[in-house]
């Protein structure tokens, strides 16, 4: 805990939710509105322009009719719309971030011991493992409790460009959402919670925001091992690695034909679950330790009288 008392708790919690999911929201409603006009402002001026509104219900019948297009238009871009919504979150959280460091400075809290950047390869390959692990087991589990909210949204994910796919889900809404959801939510609840109490209030929140109980309870575990990774490494750095390692790997091994190589067989995707799990709880273990010797060895650096340079 940070020991940060903050005038109005709540707010400074629910604060910037509100205004991220309202910039999204606000930002989604601009794009899909521009995306629709043309078509909208045609079947308008054909239904019931030029047909002198003769019939209401018919010119009505026909401007529905020809506003499907329009509607056509939005799906058809719907990933574009998500990663335009999700960076203009950016400029918000990162302001915030910055100022709830300044603050920590201004109380005299002492940054957290910072695990080097050599360590990062164990979170790349923890990252790359879990995706597999994750994309197959989600595969299985769709296939006997069958989500139609996850199909739909599994076919809108991969109906962009394979380059837009890596722009935004394998870059933008990964920063975007570490931003929000550990390095300003997670991090405000940790001035006065426990890391437990606070990595599930955010990882709670960030399970929320997705749009089916495959990806809901997906995305509460993995909330749980970025706030893991953040409070071990000392830094932000480390969960904006692993979600976008997870994320694009994910995405490559869509493109290459992996996952569908994997789930032409039940058993080569219950194969790479187990594998994926031994190996993840691996590299989990590796990581603890890993970070617990060097946060040592850091401490003995600095309390050291004879090192001039700490």
């Amino acid at each position: 805990m940070n020991q940060i008392q903050r005038k109005n708790p709540f707010w400074s919690l629910a604060g910037p939710l509100l205004a991220y999911f309202g910039i999204q929201l606000a930002v989604q409603t601009v794009i899909q509105a521009v995306i629709q006009a043309p078509y909208l402002a045609e079947a308008y001026i054909d239904n019931f322009v030029n047909s002198g509104a003769a019939d209401f219900q018919e010119a009505m019948d026909g401007y529905l009719s020809a506003a499907g297009p329009a509607i056509e238009q939005v799906l058809k871009y719907q990933v574009e719309i998500a990663g335009a919504a999700a960076l203009c979150t950016i400029p918000l959280t990162a302001v915030l971030f910055a100022k709830d460091r300044k603050l920590e400075r201004s109380w005299g809290i002492a940054p957290a011991e910072k695990a080097p950047v050599r360590k990062y390869w164990s979170i790349i390959l923890f990252g790359v493992i879990l995706s597999v692990g994750v994309t197959c087991l989600s595969a299985m589990v769709q296939a006997a409790l069958y989500d139609e909210q996850y199909q739909e949204t599994a076919e809108i994910m991969y109906s962009a460009s394979f380059p837009m796919q890596l722009l935004v889900m394998g870059l933008v809404m990964p920063l975007a959402e570490e931003l929000m959801f550990r390095g300003v939510l997670f991090r405000r609840y940790r001035e006065t919670r426990r890391f437990w109490s606070s990595a599930l209030w955010s990882s709670l929140f960030f399970a929320l925001t997705h749009t089916n109980n495959i990806q809901i309870v997906y995305a509460f575990f993995l909330g749980l091992c970025l706030c893991y990774l953040y409070e071990r490494f000392g830094s932000f750095k480390a969960p904006v690695v692993l979600h976008i390692s997870a994320n694009t790997a994910s995405l490559i091994f869509t493109e290459t034909g992996v996952f569908g190589w994997l789930g032409n067989e039940p058993i080569r995707m219950a194969a790479a679950v187990i594998l994926s799990a031994f190996l993840c709880s691996s590299l989990f273990v590796l990581i603890q330790r890993m970070t617990v010797r060097e946060k040592e060895e850091i401490h003995e650096e600095n309390n050291d009288p004879m090192n001039m340079f700490r």
